[in-house]
């Protein structure tokens, strides 16, 4: 099995070349999309592995690129983080399969195999806990900044009601009980985006 790899994490690719040269795959690495897209013009691969932070480089535009391209190439994205809107993005993106970089080789082995015999590894549709409402993350984001409902509902032009029922819709998708809950699972899973995290 032919494998190309896309991280500018050289001694995580170094390792990860050597790791699999006794699993009879082969790995080539790159740090450049320009590097990656040069080579495959010329000798395709089996798999495309992508990281999701690749420098100034975002792997989910990359993967873009590669399926405009070669429409009918397998691609897998590694992250350290396994955050919903990672998934989601991926889903969206037509890949294979998200895998963790915390991954011991053999379960990564496993999952490469079986993405090269056909098996997608990510659901078909995106996680229901992904499907919150652009407002009710606008009003998650903005309490998560300390600010309370009526300086919120003032902000947004609705009414203090509307954003206590919008929360409470946020309690249910999430399934919490309380703001500082649902801020914390939101942040966690990468639903919103707060500074310092």
């Amino acid at each position: 099995m032919k494998v190309y790899l896309l991280d500018d994490h050289s001694l995580f690719s170094k390792s990860l070349e050597i790791a699999f040269q006794s699993k009879r795959i082969s790995i080539s690495s790159f740090i450049e999309p320009s590097s990656l897209f040069s080579r495959m013009e010329s000798a395709r691969p089996d798999i495309v592995i992508l990281d999701i932070h690749i420098g100034e480089f975002n792997g989910f535009d990359i993967s873009k690129e590669v399926l405009e391209k070669f429409p009918s190439q397998k691609i897998v994205f590694l992250s350290g983080f396994d955050l919903i809107e990672y998934k989601n993005e991926a889903i969206k993106s037509g890949a294979w399969a998200i895998l963790n970089k915390n991954l011991t080789i053999e379960d990564l082995h496993d999952n490469l195999i079986k993405v090269y015999n056909g098996t997608n590894l990510l659901p078909n549709s995106i996680n229901s806990i992904d499907l919150l409402t652009e407002r009710e993350k606008e009003i998650l984001k903005l309490a998560a900044e300390g600010i309370t409902q009526q300086r919120i509902a003032d902000c947004l032009h609705i009414s203090r009601r509307t954003v206590n029922n919008h929360l409470l819709s946020v309690y249910d998708k999430l399934d919490v009980n309380s703001t500082v809950s649902a801020i914390i699972q939101a942040i966690e899973l990468g639903i919103i985006r707060v500074k310092g995290y």
